[in-house]
């Protein structure tokens, strides 16, 4: 229970950021593909045909960046397994819970201009509250509105994605020789990096002078890597977060009896439960709940859901969350049990406009398990098809640290900007397909070396030891540095500091800076830059 409420609290105190700080760095149709033309260039034999997996928002968000730049590209081919973020009929069922965009998220987006971000801004909430409900009547207030503070913005990851097709569609006014393509409910089924084809459910593609997997934690890119990529060089652990899971229903009003412009965190009326409820607010008044708990064993589950659950005789646990393997619409459980054990449990969200729509989503959902994701490089070696990974594909820590999302934006601006530095077409070159992948590759390998050392970072402050023990005095005192900078923060009297979450949180300070600032946690020394470039260029023997 306690584990599941920190969880929660880690990913939900992303929630405010300072206006401060700033980091280096399609499209309406009646097929299932869109189109639009943007900026024509001159040295054809240089321009890159460009294949992005996944138009999530970092896969958009590096269509963005790779047509505002001036990096001469014929064609990107966006592949998506997915339903158009804007058909509402095929989005209904979604489960996907309101993503808080925070500075870091804001910033990758505003590399592109502001009126991007105002667009994106637009279609979530602004939330800058924080509340934890630890019973009907008692609460606490953990974050209010900071002055001179700008608000995360929570927003659905399918408004998010429209939000940025919409505005991509309205800049593709001006006609020109580059082509972006958008393949929604195109599956990839193969990607070949040797000769740099894309196998979809529909025909085969390419060949392409750049890949980009930007396909989540379950990545076919990701795997195509470790595939081609010679025997002990790219390595990768993939691992699933039990025994927590979640499921997510959206209601069109927040519950009345929660702060209406607070996100919330609800305990249950039976702590032993091991489950909690976390409200979100959401744009146009409605909001997002998401169950958090565990797996139990079912014979475990129904022997001591009497004593847990008194006069139901079922477990809430068990009855929430059935087996993950099942498929959405195969979990056949009682509605109204299930309505009146969330109400028992958590009576904050009795009255709530919807919950019966709620409650039917809920059931007809399947149980929700997060994965983690670390790889030791992010791109693919000189003897196969430039290949690329961001965000979850390469790094994935499940929503305990709160930055998903915002990680994964910064990794594609931060990719455009390796390809802005490293890919300079010339006009005297008796070997530009030569020169042009030599080009690309060694882009690829600074975005690795730039991003890698971040990834690994941030995984180590999302998970801790991940296992490994500190010596007693070092975990005693790694103990009451954590407590007395929860409770002061350096807000009082210069005592401790800002606790991790909210270092995280409100600046642009790198991860791997923030890792190295919290070594005395850690039981592993982190390498430095230079250790990591040299790691990371012995990997392919660069």
């Amino acid at each position: 229970m306690i584990a599941t409420s920190l969880l929660i609290f880690l990913f939900v105190t992303t929630l405010s950021f300072p206006k401060t700080g700033a980091f280096v760095t399609p499209l309406h149709s009646s097929s299932k593909t869109q189109q639009f033309v943007l900026q024509a260039h001159s040295e054809k034999e240089w321009d890159l045909n460009v294949a992005i997996v996944g138009a999530g928002p970092s896969g958009l968000l590096l269509a963005h960046k790779l047509l505002q730049s001036n990096i001469p590209v014929a064609n990107i081919d966006v592949f998506e397994s997915r339903a158009d973020p804007r058909d509402l009929q095929k989005q209904q069922g979604s489960r996907a819970y309101a993503l808080g965009l925070g500075i870091r998220g804001r910033s990758a987006i505003r590399t592109v201009d502001e009126e991007l971000w105002a667009a994106v801004k637009e279609r979530g909430f602004e939330c800058e509250r924080f509340r934890l409900h630890l019973s009907q009547k008692l609460n606490v207030k953990l974050r209010d509105r900071e002055e001179g503070v700008e608000p995360s913005v929570l927003i659905y990851q399918t408004d998010l994605c429209s939000g940025l097709l919409d505005e991509l569609e309205t800049r593709s006014s001006d006609s020109s020789q580059c082509t972006v393509n958008v393949h929604y409910e195109t599956f990839i089924k193969q990607v070949d990096l040797a000769n740099a084809i894309m196998e979809t459910n529909e025909q085969k593609k390419g060949p392409y002078d750049l890949i980009v997997g930007c396909d989540g934690a379950n990545s076919i890119v990701r795997g195509a890597l470790d595939k081609y990529s010679p025997p002990n060089t790219f390595q990768f652990t993939q691992r699933r977060l039990l025994p927590g899971c979640f499921k997510v229903a959206r209601c069109e009003k927040m519950p009345p009896l929660l702060d209406q412009n607070s996100v919330a965190l609800v305990l249950p009326e039976s702590k032993a439960l091991g489950v909690t409820a976390f409200v979100e607010p959401t744009v146009n008044g409605g909001c997002c709940i998401l169950f958090a708990g565990k797996l139990s064993d079912a014979s475990k589950s129904e022997a001591e859901g009497e004593e847990e659950e008194g006069q139901t005789g079922v477990n809430f646990n068990s009855l929430l969350f059935p087996d993950p393997n099942l498929s959405d619409g195969d979990i056949h459980s009682d509605g109204g049990l299930t309505k009146e054990m969330i109400f028992e449990q958590f009576p904050l969200l009795e009255g709530t406009p919807g919950m019966d729509d709620a409650v039917h989503q809920l059931l007809n959902q399947r149980t929700n398990i997060a994965d983690s994701v670390k790889c030791n490089i992010y791109n693919a070696p000189s003897t196969i098809t430039p290949t690329a990974i961001c965000g979850d594909a390469a790094h994935a820590t499940g929503g305990v640290s709160g930055q998903g999302c915002n990680s994964a934006l910064i990794d594609a601006a931060v990719l455009v900007d390796c390809l802005i530095e490293n890919y300079h077409p010339t006009k005297n070159d008796d070997n530009i397909v030569a020169t042009k992948k030599a080009m690309l590759h060694q882009s690829l390998q600074s975005y690795s070396n730039k991003q890698v050392p971040q990834g690994l970072a941030l995984y180590d402050l999302s998970f801790g030891n991940d296992g490994k023990i500190l010596p007693i005095f070092r975990n005693i005192k790694a103990m009451l540095s954590n407590v007395i900078d929860t409770i002061f923060g350096g807000r009082w009297f210069g005592i401790g500091k800002k606790p991790l979450q909210t270092l995280l949180a409100s600046s642009l300070d790198s991860f791997t800076y923030i890792r190295r600032d919290r070594q005395k946690y850690f039981v592993d020394e982190f390498p430095s830059d230079e250790e990591f470039v040299k790691q990371l260029e012995s990997v392919y023997d660069v």
